[in-house]
């Protein structure tokens, strides 16, 4: 008879008036590997967080080795045997690698004043630095590992707890081929008793994997099994990749006599020692919108945020209208003319729309004024004396594109404006795009949904691991480019 590692019953979690998890149910038997899969938002991190207790549900419940463990605090979860690796790298970077180690060992064992303590060598520490990787770096200080070193060394910790169940959130993010390798063996390697739950964007390696996949898709479990049966599922492939294509727009396709309003030229940046992006080149130009697409992880919000000035670049150059951005700080791209539409919204707390409108504006000159954008919106101009807060996701991603608008930019850069909308919002927004190209704007849209990007894109680019794998217009982009780079 088989015997529950973990069980999670009907869980519910709002942030707000966002429903990130809707009455989600999963159950993970001793030894298993399970993967959890989904598009952006569609609450796999929320989910973990509910399960090591940093996020207390609005219902439900969570079982862990057959013990309630709902509501209670992380280190209570995780002395009762649960470990946890993050999406960013969460070491000690002023330690020795061999105290981050026994500092979780330490920690995992409930000792009294853990911080204070003088942590000692041990043959138990010195095992699992061996059996990751690590013993030949023990005395190096943390933080001068290369990135997938540190996603060794944060295994490692988690193994040194001794966890009944291990949550992997994104362990193979922002790493070279040869660490993802690296670290994929290791990760296959890990002790047949432990349970796994995998987050992955790498679908290939969390369906290889996974004995069982639960995919997720606005906050509830839309299929659940086997890898195979996973991946012929038609609802699964349509989150992915899109039903039916919309045509592409006329006259769609790169206009060689229409001017280089942005051209990015072997781009290289990520975080810290984290590579992302790997010698990314494009262009955009003048009146059209062009679409970065590929699966989460791949360095869309990266890209965007280089281009921006928030995310530091290590090689290559970005040209705005032929002058050179790659020096400028973020405000100073701002004032020439880049404009970002950020990925969640971002409202400001306490501001009325229309405040929200105003500050946009203040100091721009130009063709988009706030009496403008609130007669091109007309539902931000029925919510203007509400608060930017109250407003519904759809709403709120309205406003974030009217604010961007008001700077009166020469390109606007969107990151996933769909994510977490309902299908009729997203039709909404994808019109709010075909508008703004008319207009004669110029949109690099970074998105998952394809096939709302598909339908206001003139040129399209995938990404795939920090590189660009394919480029041209819609309507060269056939199914089986699609189903490799952004299918399941």
């Amino acid at each position: 008879m088989s015997v529950e590692a973990l069980r999670v019953e009907r869980i519910s979690k709002a942030f707000g008036g966002v429903l990130a998890l809707a009455s989600v149910s999963l159950s993970v038997e001793r030894g298993e590997r399970r993967a959890i899969i989904g598009p952006n938002g569609a609450g796999k991190s929320t989910l973990f967080k509910v399960i090591a207790g940093e996020l207390k549900p609005n219902q439900g419940k969570v079982y862990l080795m057959g013990r309630e463990v709902t509501g209670y605090p992380p280190e209570r979860v995780s002395r009762l045997g649960l470990g946890r690796t993050f999406q960013r790298s969460s070491v000690f970077p002023e330690l020795p690698v061999w105290e981050n180690v026994a500092l979780a060992k330490n920690a995992a064992e409930g000792r009294a004043g853990v911080a204070r303590e003088r942590l000692r060598w041990d043959g138990a520490t010195q095992e699992i630095l061996d059996q990751v990787g690590l013993l030949p770096r023990a005395q190096d200080m943390a933080g001068a590992l290369s990135h997938g070193e540190k996603r060794q060394l944060e295994i490692a910790m988690a193994l040194a707890q001794r966890p009944s169940v291990l949550l992997l959130d994104e362990p193979l993010a922002g790493l070279s081929g040869a660490e993802r390798e690296r670290i994929g063996r290791l990760i296959q390697q890990l002790p047949a008793q432990t349970t796994v739950l995998l987050v992955e964007h790498d679908l290939d390696f969390a369906l290889n994997f996974a004995h069982r996949v639960t995919v997720l898709h606005y906050g509830q479990v839309i299929a659940d099994g086997a890898p195979e049966t996973i991946r012929e599922n038609p609802e699964v492939q349509d989150i992915y990749v899109g039903g039916e294509w919309a045509p592409p727009p006329l006259g769609s396709g790169v206009g060689e006599d229409k001017d280089v309003v942005l051209e990015v030229r072997q781009l290289v940046a990520g975080y810290g020692n984290m590579r992302v992006l790997q010698g990314i080149s494009l262009k955009v130009r003048a009146g059209e919108v062009v679409a970065l697409l590929g699966r989460n992880g791949m360095g869309k919000t990266t890209l965007l945020g280089s281009l921006m000035g928030l995310v530091p670049v290590q090689e290559g150059e970005v040209m705005l209208k032929g002058q050179p951005l790659t020096q400028l700080p973020a405000h100073q791209r701002a004032a020439l003319g880049l404009t970002l539409v950020p990925q969640g919204r971002r409202m400001f707390e306490g501001l009325s729309v229309e405040e929200e409108l105003r500050l946009a504006a203040w100091g721009s000159q130009g063709a988009w004024t706030v009496d403008r954008v609130l007669e091109a919106f007309p539902r931000l101009h029925e919510r203007r004396r509400s608060p930017s807060r109250a407003l519904s996701g759809g709403e709120q991603q309205m406003l974030a594109i009217a604010r961007a608008l008001l700077r009166n930019p020469r390109l606007v850069l969107m990151d996933e404006p769909t994510e977490g909308l309902s299908p009729l919002m997203v039709r909404q927004v994808a019109q709010v795009v075909r508008t703004l190209k008319e207009e004669g704007e110029t949109v690099l849209l970074a998105e998952q949904n394809v096939q709302m990007a598909l339908s206001v894109a003139d040129y399209v680019y995938i990404l795939e691991h920090g590189q660009i794998v394919w480029e041209g217009s819609p309507g060269e982009l056939n199914e089986a480019v699609l189903h490799r780079y952004l299918g399941v």
